[in-house]
């Protein structure tokens, strides 16, 4: 039978021999070795609290850099000081916070002006509003001109504001 076979028809059943004999080999000595996944890494519980949006306890993996976990926190608010945070730095410690600067109130757009207590965005769009119509605001103080805005309300947020 061998013999009756064509030149390539006897090549071409060498070849399925050869793929079986090698299938057969891979598949009694257990298959092909493969190297196993590498284990998840390890979770840490991480408390970020001041200037981000949603401050509160975290799980995050471990070796993960401030920045990631800023941005898990939904953010830095619009006064928060980066200056003195590295986001770039592996976090190594339990407790990260993120330190209170003070947000320009001539630059503030109404968005960033939400985050502060007890100011809506409709109050924010009125802050800002009074701010185009006088060329910015002289003094934070200034703040109590702005319809809406009364000593209480300006004290609760007076700290948290510059003009510089």
């Amino acid at each position: 039978m061998w013999w009756n076979l064509r030149r390539e028809e006897q090549l071409v059943l060498l070849i399925l021999v050869g793929i079986f004999t090698v299938g057969l080999g891979v598949k009694l000595m257990g298959g092909i070795p493969v190297s196993p996944p590498p284990p998840p890494p390890e979770l840490m519980t991480v408390k970020i609290c001041g200037a981000v949006k949603k401050p509160g306890w975290y799980r995050i993996p471990e070796g993960s850099l401030v920045g990631s976990l800023i941005k898990k926190a939904g953010g830095p608010l619009p006064w928060a000081d980066l200056s003195v945070v590295n986001p770039a730095s592996p976090i190594s410690s339990r407790v990260v916070y993120i330190p209170e600067g003070k947000l320009n109130l001539n630059l503030a757009s109404v968005e960033d002006l939400t985050f502060l207590p007890g100011i809506g965005p409709e109050l924010a769009d009125r802050i800002v509003s009074y701010r185009d119509k006088i060329g910015g605001f002289k003094s934070v103080s200034q703040l109590k001109q702005v319809p809406g805005i009364g000593e209480t309300r300006l004290q609760k947020i007076k700290d948290m504001l510059t003009i510089d």
